[in-house]
């Protein structure tokens, strides 16, 4: 019989196991905040509102270089030309040209070909916007308004995202929980019919009440199941909020817990006025739409421009330095002395436009109040229900002891056994609830007041 060294038995059961560990998939331990930035980084929403950012500071970059200089240069070559020939008001019939004498080859030819141009030309011009009514102040000034909008907006899109993130994480927790209750809650049932089938056999209760404890914890297994496909679909949720594949098995290292903190309902509102996103992008538009109430007005005032050109021109390419040039500087001024009373009525809309904005102004500050109030009153009932469900899922557990004992002694039916088992699981599921509903209330009033939540 041939033996193999220790070493080499553990280095081939080595090589075994990878292939298994392989297809096991790899886990990740997350965090909330870990969580959040994760999703940060791979939301395609998100990335999305990153591009229009950069779309909108190319935005300012255009509306400031229509302050600067505006240069053209171009450059041409004849390439082949017919020369249109003009009737010659000096031809007299019969005059015999003397190539000594211009004034008689003049007089001998009945047309004549004149060329003014040249083979070659090159121009450069200059152009400088000195007045245009204030339109190019007016949409640097909107350009930069407009890239502030957008950061804000990329700012709100990312403190929704983590919102989602919070709530798919709790839920995904507190699902995993209602799973624990579930199956323990199944498995003291299971425990209940085993001790009745012991009394039974024994002689100390009747077959129903040996059936009543097999049906319920017949009736307990549907919930477990419906729990666990509770923890499924959580955990697809968050996976796609992750941009997580389904082989990754994920880890929650946070759990649920209950830090009350105090909430003034007043300070909440003044905080939600200074800092909610929505609000701050509203004042923007405001001050949008009055910019756009001053660029409709712009064009009733003239504008004004200086612009200088350069020519030069020759027929010869290789006697650059000899062509003829010529440049010209001009003051060019333009006026729209009447335009059918468009002008006018674009600012009548402009004025519209503004009002608008102001009516949704006020409409969203009411809305953003009842927000405020509606995730400060789900905090304290969310509370309130803690403390007690805590109560009462000490009372519950303790009087679920008693009864699993008294039961063994025939001091109690299965009935009133089950019915102890059926409280003690409605008040661990009821603070579990109330304590989910804490954990998003307080996320949702940071979110009600602009706080950040991912950073």
């Amino acid at each position: 019989m041939e033996y193999y060294p220790i070493k080499s038995i553990k280095y081939l059961l080595s090589l075994l196991a990878i292939p298994l560990l392989v297809s096991a998939g790899e886990t990740h331990a997350l965090s909330i905040e870990e969580s959040i930035h994760i999703a940060l980084e791979n939301n395609p929403s998100i990335k999305i509102a990153e591009t229009k950012v950069a779309d909108g500071r190319q935005s300012v970059a255009q509306a400031i270089g229509a302050a600067l200089p505006a240069v053209n240069m171009q450059g041409s070559k004849i390439v082949d030309e017919v020369v249109r020939p003009i009737d010659n008001f000096l031809y007299v019939p019969g005059v015999v040209p003397d190539p000594a004498d211009p004034i008689t080859f003049l007089m001998a030819n009945p047309t004549l070909e004149f060329d003014m141009t040249r083979t070659y030309q090159m121009d450069l011009s200059v152009t400088q916007p000195l007045f245009t009514g204030g339109k190019i102040a007016l949409g640097t000034i909107m350009a930069r308004q407009g890239l502030n909008l957008l950061r804000s907006q990329h700012e709100q899109e990312m403190n929704n995202l983590a919102y989602n993130v919070i709530q798919a994480y709790m839920g995904l927790l507190v699902t995993k929980e209602f799973l624990a209750v579930a199956e323990d809650g199944y498995n003291t049932a299971r425990e209940f019919f085993e001790i009745s089938e012991l009394l039974y056999n024994q002689g100390m209760i009747s077959k129903l009440d040996l059936l009543q404890a097999e049906v319920q914890a017949a009736n307990l297994l549907p919930q477990k199941i419906k729990a666990e496909n509770g923890v499924t679909m959580a955990e697809a949720g968050l996976r796609i909020l992750l941009d997580m594949d389904e082989d990754t098995e994920l880890v929650l290292l946070d759990s649920m817990r209950y830090t009350p903190i105090e909430y003034d309902l007043d300070d909440l509102r003044a905080r939600a006025l200074l800092s909610r996103a929505e609000l701050q992008q509203m004042e923007i538009s405001k001050s949008l739409s009055s910019l756009n109430v001053n660029m409709a007005r712009s064009d009733f005032l003239p504008s004004v421009a200086l612009s200088w050109s350069y020519s030069k021109f020759g027929d010869e390419f290789d006697t650059f330095s000899d062509w003829d040039e010529s440049n010209m500087l001009a003051l060019g001024f333009s006026y729209n002395l009447f335009s059918g009373g468009a002008r006018w009525s674009k600012v009548q809309q402009a004025k519209i436009a503004r009002k608008q904005v102001d009516y949704g102004y006020d409409a969203l500050k009411d809305a953003i109040m009842l927000d405020v109030e509606q995730n400060y009153l789900a905090l304290v009932e969310a509370q309130n229900n803690i403390k007690s469900q805590q109560k009462t899922v000490m009372q519950a557990e303790e009087a679920a002891r008693l009864a699993k004992i008294q039961y063994r002694e025939g001091a109690i039916t299965n009935l009133q056994a089950n019915q102890v088992q059926i409280s003690l699981t409605a008040a661990k599921a009821n603070y579990l609830q109330a304590l989910f509903s804490y954990t998003l209330a307080e996320a949702g009033i940071k979110r009600a007041v602009g706080e950040s939540l991912y950073h």
